[in-house]
């Protein structure tokens, strides 16, 4: 089911991430600082596919994904990383804006 977000273009990374429910706290620092990091690395986007019935649509929503396409199952999304505001921070200490 993830194979459609990869193929935004060749140059934009997608994601595939699934976390045990005692996890999911994590997830919205978890999504910043890798998105942060690909950013410094000189990417310009980042797309993931998420179920449309998945409650982290909303989450994905809020650090910056755009729906840019929409299937029966899934809504593929897209992060313009040249806004993002976030930074990577030492050690994978705190995010800084």
């Amino acid at each position: 089911m993830m194979g459609s977000a990869k193929d935004v273009d060749d140059d934009t990374p997608s994601f595939a991430i699934s976390l045990y429910k005692e996890y999911r706290g994590i997830r919205t620092r978890m999504m910043k600082e890798m998105l942060a990091l690909l950013k410094e690395k000189g990417y310009k986007r980042a797309s993931l596919a998420v179920q449309k019935v998945n409650c982290a649509v909303r989450m994905y929503e809020n650090i910056g994904f755009k729906t840019v396409d929409v299937n029966t199952e899934e809504y593929i999304m897209v992060c313009d990383l040249c806004s993002y505001p976030f930074s990577v921070t030492p050690a994978y200490g705190r995010i800084d804006r």
